[in-house]
């Protein structure tokens, strides 16, 4: 989405809203940004926001909607404008007359690669910080975050099986702007909705570099003028991490595993946490570079920092300090720019 100063646009807005009769998303579109930052800055401006027509609309019946989505063949977003509602409030109703979505895909899709070790990494990164679910006949993975590397992989992982798409959206707890990306998929990755915790096989390094690059960190710092480094594996599954935590110790590694977040606490975004987070973790350097070498992450974030403790010829922190430092400000000015609306 561009960045518009709407300082400058304030008449039109105020022309557009008020005298042409323009909905919220009707001005957005004449501006080109969202129609929540025109609402707020609306708001913020002292102007009176029409209550909405949509909340007195009256539900189609399902002969109705089929009617229009299924024997005129329109797409949801054209039936969402026939009746003048949202997208997501049309896909609401065909759920609940249980009219499936899938007659028309937009986009091509194909099959997955059948890969083993590729499929492992997708449950690892499914069952960390990703959302899957059915959706019609095709299968919809989610994604929300607030860094763009994050972003990168999903497009990466995904753009060559579909169409992964992204918006901004407003986080009313967090209160700020974060992304959100979403892929339909085929069939063929009905995998990804298992919840099986069978991983403790040959392809679990596969698996937990995935679940690394959606849930892990790789926290390097200052050791008493030393590197230090720490590997850290987080989630409310305590089971999966207990499975985890086991086969690390027959490799040979010595994890420690303890409560990470206790539940009804309130986290750094503002709001309180419903589960209890469950951590797996490595201190010792030697360990966390075996354990690096042995997973297969594709994060971009994670693989810069891990190019940079892989490159030290002594332990003394001074030889790195200056480039995690400078990439610690890198993350963190990338992240400011891509959630500004």
């Amino acid at each position: 989405m561009r960045r518009v100063n709407l300082e400058n646009h304030k008449g039109k807005i105020r022309y557009l809203y008020y005298d042409k009769g323009f909905s919220l998303k009707g001005v957005a579109e004449e501006i080109g940004v969202s129609a929540g930052l025109i609402r707020k800055k609306m708001l913020l401006w002292g102007m009176n926001i029409r209550r909405s027509r949509k909340r007195n609309l009256m539900k189609p019946s399902k002969e109705e909607l089929k009617e229009s989505y299924i024997n005129k063949n329109s797409p949801v977003d054209k039936t969402a404008k026939n009746f003048d509602v949202s997208v997501s409030t049309i896909f609401r109703w065909l759920k609940e007359y249980k009219i499936l979505p899938a007659r028309r895909f937009k986009y091509k899709k194909y099959n997955f690669s059948g890969n083993p070790s590729e499929k492992a990494y997708l449950m690892g990164l499914v069952t960390g910080d990703l959302h899957t679910r059915e959706h019609g006949k095709q299968i919809l993975v989610e994604l929300s975050t607030t860094h763009p590397a994050m972003i990168d992989l999903f497009y990466t992982i995904f753009q060559k099986y579909g169409t992964p798409k992204k918006y901004i959206k407003y986080n009313r707890i967090t209160k700020r702007y974060g992304w959100k990306a979403y892929v339909h998929l085929n069939n063929s990755f009905n995998f990804v909705l298992s919840k099986d915790d069978n991983i403790d096989d040959e392809y679990f390094y596969d698996f937990l570099a995935g679940f690394f690059d959606s849930e892990g960190c790789l926290h390097v710092y200052d050791n008493h003028n030393y590197i230090g480094l720490t590997v850290l594996i987080y989630n409310s599954n305590k089971r999966l991490l207990e499975i985890i935590k086991r086969r690390l110790e027959k490799d040979g590694f010595h994890p420690k595993f303890s409560i990470f977040f206790k539940s009804g606490r309130k986290t750094r975004e503002g709001y309180y946490s419903k589960k209890e987070l469950w951590a797996v973790r490595l201190h010792t350097n030697k360990e966390v570079l075996s354990l690096m070498s042995l997973i297969p992450i594709k994060h971009r974030e994670k693989l810069e920092k891990l190019k940079i403790i892989s490159s030290v010829n002594n332990n003394k922190w001074e030889e790195i300090s200056n480039q995690i430092n400078n990439l610690r400000m890198s993350i963190r000015r990338e992240v400011e720019e891509y959630v500004k609306p």
